[in-house]
């Protein structure tokens, strides 16, 4: 099963999207945007290479994301032969933030770790 399209078996585990992933994420003009409405969540693979600016949006009415659960995020490269390398975007209470990454070339998902509202994050190359 792909990462990211399935769902865990009733009772076990994290709940996995069941969105098909072609609906969760659109690449334009080099831009990757990446949505979803929990977590934890992953989305990809991308191949990237560079410097990307990385922001994120949480949506939620009357919500204050300061005294919520930490949105936090990484870039995950699956290495064949045990784990792989992981690049760390967010770990901030916040409705939205941005950082700059430079990322080695590869293919890496995005994995969201932590998030208890619909979540968006655009990753930017940078020229």
């Amino acid at each position: 099963m792909a990462a990211g399209c399935g769902s865990a078996a009733s009772g076990s585990g994290p709940r996995v999207a069941t969105t098909p992933a072609a609906q969760r994420s659109v690449q334009r003009d080099g831009a990757i945007t990446v949505r979803g409405d929990y977590a934890p969540d992953r989305h990809g693979p991308y191949a990237l290479r560079g410097r990307y600016r990385v922001r994120f949006v949480q949506r939620g009415a009357g919500v204050d994301f300061r005294q919520e659960v930490p949105f936090t995020a990484h870039l995950e490269q699956p290495a064949a032969d045990g784990p792989g390398r992981t690049i760390r975007l967010f770990e901030r209470a916040a409705a939205s933030g941005s950082a700059t990454v430079t990322v080695g070339a590869g293919r890496y998902d995005v994995v969201v770790d932590y998030g208890d509202s619909p979540y968006a994050l655009v990753l930017t190359p940078q020229r």
